[in-house]
C-alpha cells in the first residue's frame, strides 16, 4: 500500500503561528513527514513565506506583502525567508512549497533548492495559478508539479481519474493536489497514480477527511496538525 505523506499545513500551525519558523521547526521537532507552506515575493524582491495578500489576518495590520520590503513585513510579523524555512528542513524530509501571487521571480528560488536538493531534503511544487505552475515546467523539470484545485468547482462536478489525468497531461503538470473529498476514494487515487500522477489533498478541515484520505492512498496530504493525524491513521492500521 502506498505510504501516505502527513505534510504539516504551514508548519504545525494548530499549535505555533502558521509560516513561522517556529511552525516549521515544531514540525521537524514532531518528526512530521514534511511541511507544506506559500511563498510570495516582496517588494525588494525577498521570497516569504506568507499565505495571504496581505499580512492583516495573521498580525492584524493591513499590509500588502508585495508592496512592501522584507524589513518592513518584520517589523509588524515573524516574516521568515524560504531561505529559512528551507534550512530548517531536515534530510529525508519534504517540503511542498506553493507559490502565491504574480508575477513570480523563480530563479532565485532554483538556485535554493537545487542547494538543498544537494543535502538530501525532498522539495515540490504547487500553485493554484495554472500559468505560474506552467512557468515552473520550465525551470523545475526535476521537482513534482502539482495544481492545487478544486475538482468539482474546475470541473462542473466530480470528475473522472480520467478527466483529471489528460488535464494534467495537457499541462505537463506532474500531479493535482485536490480538496480533500470523501468521493476521492482510493480507485480514483490508484487511477491517477497508474497515469503517473502525484496524488495530494488539501483542505483537511476534520480528522474523518484526512483519514479518508489516508485510507484512498494519496501520495501526500496536509494538515494543520499532521504529526497528531499520522499518529490516528497508524492506530486505525
Amino acid at each position: 500500500m502506498n505510504k501516505t505523506l502527513f505534510l504539516s499545513h504551514r508548519g504545525e500551525s494548530d499549535d505555533a503561528p502558521e509560516n513561522t519558523l517556529a511552525a516549521f521547526a515544531l514540525a521537524m521537532e514532531r518528526d512530521s513527514d514534511g511541511i507544506e507552506l506559500d511563498i510570495r515575493m516582496t517588494s525588494d524582491k525577498k521570497i516569504v513565506c506568507v499565505h495571504d495578500s496581505s499580512l492583516q489576518r495573521v498580525a492584524g495590520v493591513d499590509i500588502e506583502v508585495a508592496g512592501h520590503t522584507f524589513k518592513e513585513l518584520c517589523e509588524v510579523h515573524p516574516v521568515p525567508l524560504i531561505s529559512e524555512a528551507l534550512e530548517v528542513l531536515l534530510p529525508g524530509k519534504f517540503i511542498q512549497i506553493e507559490l502565491k501571487g504574480k508575477p513570480f521571480d523563480l530563479t532565485e528560488l532554483r538556485q535554493l533548492i537545487d542547494k538543498h536538493l544537494a543535502l538530501g531534503k525532498l522539495i515540490g511544487l504547487s500553485s493554484f495559478e495554472i500559468e505560474t505552475l506552467e512557468l515552473a515546467n520550465e525551470l523545475f523539470p526535476d521537482l513534482s508539479r502539482v495544481l492545487l484545485i478544486d475538482l468539482e468547482k474546475h470541473f462542473g462536478e466530480f470528475p473522472t481519474a480520467e478527466k483529471v489525468a489528460n488535464f494534467c497531461r495537457e499541462h505537463n503538470f506532474s500531479g493535482v493536489s485536490f480538496k480533500a473529498d470523501l468521493r476521492a476514494d482510493k480507485s480514483f487515487a490508484d487511477a491517477l497514480r497508474a497515469k503517473g500522477l502525484r496524488v495530494v489533498a488539501w483542505g483537511v478541515d476534520t480528522d474523518e477527511k484526512g483519514l479518508a484520505m489516508a485510507a484512498a492512498g494519496v501520495d501526500a496530504l496536509t494538515c494543520n496538525h499532521a504529526v497528531a493525524l499520522r499518529a490516528q491513521a497508524a492506530d486505525k492500521n
